[in-house]
């Protein structure tokens, strides 16, 4: 359904996305430590957090712009606080549209859409699902999918398959006094080794394109799976 000249509006969006990156001080903490609080009730996972030294992210700082590619032209819907992208703005920009791409911004360094964002897709009625995210000052990524059959096959075959490819030895606590998550934060090569696994386990339900923006020279590489 995309072409080239959508790659090239969706892959513009780069340059102004939010991304946790751009913070100096982030509240980092190991997958060991993440593991010991698994099984903790939040307020003791809390206090473990303070005892080592740290202070959550403010979840007002996790930010996402989202975009719809409808009928060969990006409109932008706007920035959302919180990862969370109210359906009312949604719906009513898509009633004209004969084909919809939906396009967001992840914070951390993670373009592979969740299960949520897969949940969204077919709960609306996009035709492809889109997530572009910056890995550092020099380099995004961005990943389109678009399912073979129905999004149905590709929720379905999601459940069983999100902690493959969610592999990162690092992670951002972001909360405040009464609730604390843990974001993956994956560094360059963590996040080559989670796209592949994703292409690998998905590509029987989705066709692909990824797509690799270099921030510094204005070009990107576009990779297919269909």
């Amino acid at each position: 359904m995309i072409n080239e000249d959508h790659i090239s509006l969706m892959a513009s969006t780069a340059y102004s996305i939010p991304s946790l990156i751009d913070i100096e001080s982030l509240p980092i903490i190991d997958k060991d430590h993440v593991i010991k609080m698994i099984n903790m009730f939040m307020d003791e996972a809390i206090l473990y957090i303070n005892k080592l030294g740290i202070r959550p992210l403010p979840i007002e700082y996790v930010k996402e712009d989202a975009y719809i590619l409808c009928n060969n032209t990006l409109d932008y819907l706007g920035e959302f606080r919180g990862g969370a992208i109210p359906q009312h703005t949604i719906l009513k920009y898509i009633s004209n549209c004969s084909k919809i791409a939906m396009l967001h911004s992840h914070p951390i360094p993670m373009p592979m859409p969740t299960l949520e964002d897969i949940i969204a897709s077919y709960q609306i009625g996009y035709n492809v699902e889109c997530v572009i995210s910056r890995v550092s000052n020099y380099l995004a990524t961005m990943m389109c999918i678009e399912p073979r059959k129905k999004w149905s096959d590709v929720i379905e075959h999601s459940y069983n398959t999100v902690e493959y490819f969610l592999k990162t030895s690092r992670y951002i606590v972001v909360g405040d006094s009464y609730y604390i998550e843990f974001l993956p934060f994956p560094d360059i090569a963590e996040q080559d080794n989670m796209v592949k696994t994703f292409i690998d386990m998905f590509i029987d339900y989705v066709k692909i394109f990824y797509i690799k923006i270099n921030l510094i020279h204005k070009v990107y590489d576009v990779e297919m799976f269909i």
